[in-house]
């Protein structure tokens, strides 16, 4: 829940850049329309007729207040069908990309909009990690030692060095009933595919009694071999 919280957020942000930099672009596009049919007139009022020219297209140009347009925008003649028959109509064409719309539309809100969502996103990340090193604040106390967001520390809030297999073996001590955990059960969720472990479990029971009994007040017993129960001493 409180992992989905900073996504959902960070997730807002971006939308809205994203509905903002939309917004934007379209007006762009409104103001280049609006541009081209500006200049299309008094190019039409100055040199009137059916015939386009390198004349007509140099002064419809310069009438493009948008100074990118000057190197796309075109005119055209098309026919267009009347009442009176076929004729043919001065058309005008601003022959702009995307990238061309997206570099005359202001982006400043949505960049700003998206800049704040990774500036979010960022500290989030930066407040679960903090937060999580933070042993001391929530978590399972056995002897001294504290086991929460998936560490082990100690009852100062200094982490323990453990290897993969023995910080996995405290994790299934502490979550198993009365702290027992059978052999078989050890051997086939630590080492599923070895129809054999039992040297490898010996090992590694040898190995993290010491780590225990000499930082904390806890100790690994043995049931006839057939089990093993995590204690306080």
């Amino acid at each position: 829940m409180m992992r989905a919280f900073p996504i959902a957020i960070f997730l807002f942000f971006v939308t809205s850049a994203i509905g903002v930099s939309l917004c934007s672009y379209q007006r762009a596009e409104e103001r280049i329309d609006r541009d081209v049919h500006r200049a299309l007139q008094l190019t039409l009022a100055e040199m009137p007729g059916d015939v386009v020219t390198a004349d007509t297209l140099r002064c419809f140009r310069n009438h493009l207040t948008l100074v990118p347009l000057r190197d796309t925008a075109s005119i055209a003649l098309r026919p267009k069908c009347s009442t009176k028959g076929m004729r043919t109509e001065i058309v005008a064409q601003a022959n702009c990309s995307f990238l061309t719309v997206m570099g005359m539309s202001d982006q400043r809100a949505s960049g700003a909009l998206l800049f704040i969502g990774v500036l979010w996103l960022l500290g989030s990340v930066w407040y679960q990690r903090q937060t999580g090193t933070d042993l001391q604040a929530t978590g399972l106390r056995l002897g001294g030692l504290v086991y929460a967001n998936h560490r082990f520390a100690t009852a100062d809030g200094v982490p323990v060095r453990l290897t993969p297999m023995q910080h996995s073996l405290l994790e299934m001590f502490l979550e198993a009933e009365e702290h027992t955990l059978s052999k078989q059960e050890i051997c086939s969720r630590l080492w599923p595919g070895k129809p054999y472990a039992d040297d490898t479990l010996y090992t590694l029971i040898r190995r993290v009694r010491p780590v225990l009994e000499n930082n904390f007040r806890l100790k690994i017993e043995s049931d006839r071999g057939r089990s093993y129960i995590l204690k306080q001493r």
